[in-house]
């Protein structure tokens, strides 16, 4: 085990490609897209909305059609099953095992993850390792995205620690800087160990 992560009595993980694979474009191969809708899916920067909480898979999928100038109804039927059925083909990563392991050492344990809903509830039921945890925070459940500051007091205030006794591991350099200008430690977590 890393020893970044025995430092800490508090962990903080972010979920999507750090603790499971977060991958809607090699997913998305399944659905048979062309170019251009790729493009309006994966290009024009709407993805992120739906971590929002504040829209819905079918509006978000209507604004990706038209960011691909398309209004075909079999596109748009194409673009909500990849936004709805993702879920089901994530993975877990190395990272996921280290939780059990943790948790039996004593350690705190939060997730800090931008998530749509119900995608996050899809994915906690899947994974077993997630009963390990002790809280954490969800975007869509609290209308506020990663890096933003609040989303990282929220997780803090709600659980009782300050941000010098975490570590917080995440895959977006963002993010983590974010979390380091508020006193968190910090691992830019790229899948190796060393």
């Amino acid at each position: 085990m890393d020893e970044r992560l025995l430092t800490k009595d508090v962990i903080v993980f972010d979920v999507g490609n750090v603790l499971v694979r977060f991958d809607p474009e090699a997913i998305s191969k399944g659905y048979h897209l062309n170019e251009q809708l790729r493009r309006g899916i994966f290009e024009s920067g709407l993805w992120s909305w739906i971590d929002t909480g504040l829209i819905h898979t079918g509006e978000l999928a209507r604004m990706m059609c038209a960011a691909a100038h398309t209004d075909s109804e079999e596109d748009f039927l194409k673009v909500s099953g990849l936004l709805d059925g993702f879920y089901q083909h994530e993975l877990p990563l190395e990272a996921s095992t280290w939780v059990p392991e943790l948790k039996a050492m004593g350690k705190r344990l939060y997730y800090l993850t931008n998530y749509s809903s119900p995608g996050f509830e899809r994915t906690k039921e899947r994974f077993p390792f997630f009963k390990h945890f002790d809280g954490g925070v969800v975007s869509a459940h609290e209308h506020i995205v990663k890096p933003m500051p609040r989303i990282y007091e929220l997780l803090c205030e709600r659980y009782g620690f300050q941000p010098e006794e975490a570590l917080f591991i995440d895959d977006n350099i963002d993010n983590i800087r974010a979390a380091e200008s508020l006193g968190f430690s910090v691992w830019h977590y790229t899948g190796r160990t060393e």
